[in-house]
């Protein structure tokens, strides 16, 4: 948990709202953020849909600055909710249906990409899997039986 003294401190780097203009300013610099991040999340989604993962991961240092600078914005803009709602700026509404429309888009990446890291991992066990069968030699006890697995044979080396 951080001290209060630094969360203050970084609210207190905000921008403060304090005319109509800035207000403005505010919403239309968190409708650009959105425009430059909205895209990427979408190609990045069609991506691993069409299971292209080293594509859809070469995005992520672009996705990464995108979504800070919107996630910048919108802290901003909480900071700055009394004021924003005082001078209703232009293009506040369509800020608010595209920040729900853009939610829904994330729901959808978000599950797209859970599925391919499931399906990733399934794949990687699968071939750990074969790889351990062929690396661990096949042996006999006495009899001609096969031995169980986790038994290991007993190895004897005669040079001295």
């Amino acid at each position: 948990m951080r001290p209060k003294a630094q969360t203050a401190n970084r609210a207190d780097t905000r921008p403060r709202v304090s005319k109509p203009e800035e207000a403005a300013e505010l919403v239309a610099s968190a409708l650009a953020a959105l425009d430059r991040l909205e895209p990427v999340i979408r190609d990045e989604t069609a991506l691993f849909k069409a299971g292209k993962v080293r594509e859809a991961l070469g995005l992520a240092i672009t996705k990464n600055a995108a979504a800070q600078d919107y996630t910048r914005c919108l802290e901003t803009l909480k900071t700055n909710a009394i004021a924003i709602g005082r001078f209703q700026p232009e293009g506040l509404d369509a800020l608010r249906d595209r920040h729900e429309a853009f939610s829904g888009l994330m729901s959808l990446n978000l599950a797209v990409v859970a599925t391919a890291r499931t399906v990733s991992e399934g794949l990687l066990r699968d071939l750990a899997d074969a790889v351990g069968k062929n690396a661990t030699p096949k042996t006999y006890r006495r009899d001609g039986i096969d031995r169980k697995p986790g038994t290991a044979p007993l190895a004897l080396s005669k040079v001295s």
